[in-house]
């Protein structure tokens, strides 16, 4: 059934025998309507008017002066930028609109618009002059729709602003200000969480990435490399006394560089660790006292005494 004919209804609970039920009856409360407001609807036509003029007019001044720039530029590029002249001045209302209860910073959107309608007026008329004898009066007239257009919203803004006293106006801009600079301080806030975010990320790959090189470097380090000399056998064939001695067979094994023991960390967070609680100690270490303790090279020796220092700072 449409509203229109529909009766209004309203449910009721109560408790009938320690039963609670739920039933509509017809609502017949008087419905309080709002007198007929002249003012509201003519303001709304007077709206209507002015943006229909305004779509009017940039549809106007688009084919004007894009049919102008035809002579140098592609069509599809001449009317895309036809259209900036009456869409310009147009922002420039929307800017005025949102700016009606502040005198002061209308002025500039109200004046940059004069200023951008002045131009697509001149543009248009030269537009027509172009046209022949007859050219000059058409191009007035076509102008003449934006500045019909920009009238009728000066005249409707006029009608919805209000002008505040001082204090009010200075008060409304404090408001909008604090409002702003709240905004502003959140979005700093996010940008920082944001930073702050990928920076932990980006340092947790890289020590990731270097964790995993230091240890292919230190396991190439720590294997043993040997090289067997193997003895001279003496030849059977000959007599014991023609035999010329030889020197004792030495096995000779290359000197590992790093031996890592069985009490020595070999993980690098755990050398970390080791070098940390050392240092808590009050133990003073230097590169090669780290190398010593942990059984690496200098230089990852090094690494993981500055990491431990880290840390301690941190602790600090």
């Amino acid at each position: 059934m449409p509203a229109l004919f529909r009766r209004p209804t309203q449910t009721i609970s109560e408790t009938v025998n320690g039963v609670d039920v739920e039933y509509t009856v017809p609502d017949d409360t008087p419905v309080i309507r709002l007198p007929f407001n002249l003012d509201t609807l003519l303001r709304r036509a007077l709206f209507t008017l002015a943006i229909t003029m305004t779509i009017g007019a940039i549809i106007w001044g688009t084919v004007a002066i894009g049919g102008m720039l035809t002579l140098l530029a592609p069509p599809w590029a001449a009317y895309l930028v036809a259209g900036v002249f009456d869409a310009g001045w147009a922002a420039c209302l929307i800017a005025e609109w949102i700016l009606r209860y502040d005198s002061k910073r209308a002025t500039i959107p109200r004046n940059v618009g004069i200023g951008m309608l002045a131009v697509s007026m001149a543009a248009i008329i030269t537009h027509g002059s172009l046209a022949g004898s007859w050219g000059w009066i058409v191009g007035i007239v076509g102008a003449l729709v934006s500045a019909a257009a920009k009238g009728v919203w000066a005249i409707g803004m006029h009608t919805i602003r209000i002008r505040l006293d001082p204090k009010y106006e200075a008060y409304l801009r404090a408001r909008q200000q604090q409002a702003g600079t709240e905004l502003a301080l959140a979005l700093g806030d996010r940008d920082q969480l944001l930073a702050t975010d990928r920076t932990v990320k980006l340092r947790l790959a890289l020590e990731a990435r270097r964790s995993g090189a230091e240890t292919i470097v230190d396991q190439i380090t720590n294997q043993q490399q040997s090289t067997p000399v193997q003895a001279v056998e003496p030849a059977a064939d000959l007599p014991v006394d023609q035999i010329e001695p030889v020197a004792e067979p030495t096995v000779v094994h290359a000197v590992q560089a790093v031996q890592t023991g069985p009490d020595r960390p070999a993980h690098p967070d755990e050398q970390v660790t080791e070098l940390l609680r050392r240092l808590k100690l009050g133990e003073q270490i230097t590169k090669q006292d780290a190398a010593d303790i942990l059984g690496v090279p200098p230089s990852t020796a090094y690494r993981r005494l500055n990491a431990a220092k880290d840390q301690l700072r941190q602790y600090n």
